[in-house]
């Protein structure tokens, strides 16, 4: 097809091995880069679509869920569907006690007070939400506006890049944890503790 106005591409690397994908990828920026055509890309792998896209529209049950980029997709999530599919993500139940000036304040099913959560959502007094974190906002360590949550470590991994810690809070959810520093990893002493932490500012809040 040479100088279509619109290139469209259906799951084009899907029985790619890993390896050849991300080569292909690259490929594909670089066509796209230097000869500037529209590419419409269809892909259920989620960093593909943030690694290739300029724009992401998500779907579900053939409708659009959010349409924006691929940091406005991960990192301002317009819904728990758009939060839980795009990325891996922690889910806790919660209680939400007051919101004041964009700033939340909840009880964690374990009992655990967390403020300083940023929303645009009003919820009541009371209500039943779920906070979202990221794997990879959790630390082993706190921070200078770290909130703690109490939990046991059951599981350690190593995935070359980083490692994947896998721990249980007192009320019985798993929580996946990968800290971005290897010095967090699995020989930490942290590892054997009986806390996590992250930053309130990088969780998001939703109604239950």
């Amino acid at each position: 097809a040479t100088t279509p106005r619109i290139l469209l591409m259906d799951e084009p690397l899907s029985a790619l091995d890993k390896k050849l994908r991300q080569e292909i990828q690259a490929e594909i920026r670089r066509i796209h880069r230097e000869t500037g055509v529209t590419i419409l890309y269809v892909t259920h792998d989620q960093e593909e679509a943030l690694h290739l896209s300029d724009r992401i529209a998500l779907f579900r049950e053939g409708r659009i869920e959010q349409i924006g980029t691929g940091e406005d997709l991960y990192l301002r999530p317009a819904s728990e569907f758009v939060a839980g599919f795009i990325g891996n993500s922690n889910f806790l139940p919660a209680e939400h006690l007051q919101t004041a000036r964009g700033v939340s304040t909840i009880r964690l099913a374990e009992g655990s007070i967390v403020t300083g959560i940023k929303t645009t959502t009003s919820f009541g007094q009371g209500q039943r939400v779920r906070l979202m974190v990221r794997p990879e906002a959790f630390r082993l360590a706190p921070g200078p506006t770290s909130a703690a949550l109490a939990v046991e470590i059951i599981d350690t991994a190593f995935f070359g890049d980083r490692r994947r810690v896998v721990a249980r809070t007192a009320a019985g959810e798993e929580i996946d944890v990968r800290p971005t520093s290897d010095a967090e990893g699995a020989d930490s002493p942290a590892t054997s503790g009986k806390r996590i932490f992250f930053d309130p500012g990088s969780a998001f809040l939703f109604p239950a």
